[in-house]
């Protein structure tokens, strides 16, 4: 088991949950199991994302999500 922890604008979080939840579920044959949110502010909030994958993939899987956060902050700036 695993998580990530996604801040940011509300429309960011849910882009990056769409993709954590592809690099898992479909790249990787894992599940999420749950989440919790938290409000930060009034267009911005954290969401803990709570997952699994098969025994050794769970690398690889922050790897792809990080680069992919890495890839969004690169175009934003």
């Amino acid at each position: 088991n695993s998580f990530e922890l996604l801040t940011g604008p509300i429309d960011t979080i849910q882009k990056k949950y769409e993709i954590l939840s592809d690099i898992v579920i479909v790249e990787h044959g894992g599940k999420v199991n749950g989440s919790q949110s938290h409000n930060v502010s009034n267009n911005s909030m954290q969401l803990i994302v709570y997952y699994e994958v098969p025994l050794g993939q769970r690398d690889e899987v922050k790897r792809k999500f990080n680069d992919f956060v890495l890839s969004i902050i690169t175009r934003t700036n």
